[in-house]
């Protein structure tokens, strides 16, 4: 049974957490078969959102304790402890730099690695029930994955570091209030919820929706003034053909037609 199941429903790419018996707990192989669902999505002009998801109680509990096992794919052939690039930032980076809108739906929990992971994709759907947090300090470890430059950027630094100090979980209700997820919604509407936000991202301008993505990422900490320079450069570097469609759709008073491109 894979660990991972990838679907592909026409330009929604789907991928859920399949280890339910283990809270989909992420383990190497796990990581690995997410990374090589996203590897050809930057060539894949067809794809146009990216959804994450989990099966059975709940979304992700973190990293697998009972041992990451040893890697067995050639991409982490070789992996020590003291790797600079573990497969969990190798995993946060691509989603962060992916240059397609991820949607992440959440239920039941998110929690330490699930936690990081969910950061890292673009728009956060959970339920109000559903538990978020990190509890590494409970268990004296300590916070390789991104979560320390992640979670502050979110949510501001002084609650950051109470939810981590203080192996904080809060509510999928709470979580909307303090801004850590976009929309909390009932249990029974969570899918309906996500296949919204999901089908009007598929038929979006793709590639400005990447640049947008792009600038947010670079921008974060940069100086206004460094800022504004980096999106003239942005400007000078893209050629968007939906920006025609765009403007036309806008003087024609109807809804534009997008290619992606």
């Amino acid at each position: 049974m894979p660990e991972v199941i990838v679907r592909r429903d026409g330009p929604v790419l789907r991928i859920s957490l399949n280890r339910p018996e283990r809270r989909n707990a992420l383990d190497h192989e796990a990581i690995n078969q997410i990374l090589d669902a996203l590897e050809p999505v930057p060539n894949d002009d067809d794809c146009r959102v990216v959804v994450i998801s989990g099966e059975g109680s709940g979304f992700c509990s973190g990293d697998d304790m009972g041992g990451m096992g040893q890697p067995t794919s050639a991409r982490w052939k070789g992996l020590k402890p003291s790797a600079s690039v573990l497969p969990q930032q190798a995993l946060i980076r691509t989603l962060r730099t992916l240059p397609r809108p991820v949607v992440v739906s959440i239920h039941g929990y998110a929690l330490g690695m699930g936690l990081d992971m969910a950061l890292a994709c673009d728009l956060r759907i959970c339920t109000e029930t559903a538990e978020l947090g990190d509890p590494r300090t409970d268990r004296a470890l300590y916070a390789a994955t991104g979560i320390t430059y992640q979670l502050p950027r979110a949510v501001g630094y002084g609650r950051a570091l109470a939810m981590m100090l203080l192996a904080e979980r809060i509510s999928g209700k709470e979580a909307e209030r303090i801004g850590l997820v976009y929309k909390a919604v009932a249990e029974e509407e969570l899918t309906a919820t996500v296949e919204g936000i999901v089908g009007k991202l598929a038929t979006a301008a793709t590639k400005s929706i990447a640049v947008i993505k792009e600038q947010m990422a670079v921008q974060m900490d940069l100086a206004y003034d460094l800022a504004a320079r980096h999106s003239v450069a942005v400007r000078s570097s893209y050629t968007l053909e939906d920006t025609q469609e765009g403007i036309t759709a806008f003087f024609e008073k109807r809804a534009p037609h997008f290619t992606g491109q």
